[in-house]
């Protein structure tokens, strides 16, 4: 299922469907049987979860549901499916989804993934402000307010100003959120407004260093300025854009070879990509003639990692009030221009209290 506030990022879908394509045309399939993916879209409202829930809860043909970029209809999807086939999603958008019945968010949901940038601010920039602009859309506020969250815990006092989404000059938000004047600089939009934000930091004159999401690094970014943004960056993932990194380097060759093109740079798109490779996984080891959702759920209830592209270790269920998330570590990666990028730091967890 894929979907979102806006519908902006198909490429969680393209990821899943290249995968599906790898594991037929190089993997054999499922125990020599082609797997096939079934596609459902939330584009703007909660019931359309509703239906999708209700469409692929009686397709007798599918075992498991994996989540793209959904961010809008969560919770009514999780309420028709109501645990009878297990749910895997890559990145979560939608705190629903955390506590949802056999749910598993493998790469982490918005708390766990970023509240490890407050980890990052205080332990290696050594701030004690920060500047946040955030659109006011589904996914994106809320995650905003949980990185807020995260650099409060470490002691980052933040001015966060929300902006409409629609807006294409943004020196109003960053000088309402104090960039001249912070330590760092924090925007934590969605990709289209990447590329306004970087040009604004450069008119007002900006030398501090600048911490984002990952959804800046897509290429349709680099197409509109020339090159990404030089800012530092925390990811659930090995960084798909970083061309020095083996696994990275193997992720984007084969996936482009099987149709996802350019797509292989969009971090929607790569733990999609992880995502269907860890059911096909599943699946085979379950047998061909033995898949189901029981023996899907039961491998998922116990998998310690490692994760495709993501961290060594994972533990599903290992948090008491939000059971369905795997993972709560993050790298973070400094891009320096003309493709190079350099790890800024390992494995991050968040800060403890």
């Amino acid at each position: 299922q894929q979907g979102g506030s806006t519908a902006s990022t198909p490429e969680a879908t393209q990821g899943a469907q290249a995968a599906v394509n790898f594991v037929n045309n190089s993997l054999g399939g499922i125990g020599g049987h082609p797997l096939a993916l079934r596609s459902c879209f939330v584009t703007s409202a909660e019931e359309e979860g509703q239906k999708c829930g209700q469409q692929l809860e009686a397709d007798s043909s599918v075992s498991v549901v994996a989540f793209g970029s959904v961010a809008v209809g969560n919770q009514s999807f999780e309420r028709v499916v109501n645990g009878k086939k297990p749910l895997v999603i890559g990145v979560s958008g939608n705190p629903a989804d955390t506590s949802a019945q056999n749910t598993y968010i493998l790469y982490g949901d918005q708390v766990h993934i970023l509240e490890p940038f407050g980890t990052y601010l205080n332990q290696k920039l050594h701030a004690k402000t920060a500047a946040m602009i955030y659109p006011n859309e589904a996914g994106l506020s809320s995650g905003a307010a949980a990185t807020k969250k995260g650099l409060e815990k470490a002691g980052v006092k933040v001015k966060s100003v929300g902006y409409d989404p629609n807006a294409t000059d943004m020196l109003g938000p960053l000088t309402a959120a104090g960039a001249q004047s912070a330590d760092v600089v924090f925007p934590f939009p969605d990709t289209p407004q990447c590329a306004a934000i970087a040009k604004s930091l450069t008119q007002i004159g900006n030398r501090k260093p600048v911490v984002s999401q990952p959804l800046c690094l897509d290429p349709k970014v680099a197409a509109a300025l020339g090159d990404l943004p030089k800012w530092t960056y925390g990811i659930a993932s090995v960084n798909p854009t970083d061309a020095s990194a083996p696994d990275a380097r193997t992720y984007t060759a084969v996936a482009a070879r099987n149709g996802l093109g350019a797509g292989t740079q969009n971090p929607w798109a790569e733990v999609a990509w992880g995502s269907i490779l860890e059911i096909a996984k599943f699946m085979n080891t379950a047998g061909v003639d033995k898949i189901s959702a029981d023996s899907i759920n039961a491998q998922l209830k116990g998998f310690k990692g490692p994760l495709i592209l993501g961290a060594p270790n994972i533990n599903c269920g290992q948090f008491s009030d939000a059971p369905a998330v795997c993972n709560n570590q993050i790298l973070f990666y400094t891009y320096e221009g003309k493709g190079v990028f350099k790890k800024a730091a390992g494995w991050t967890k968040p800060p403890s209290g």
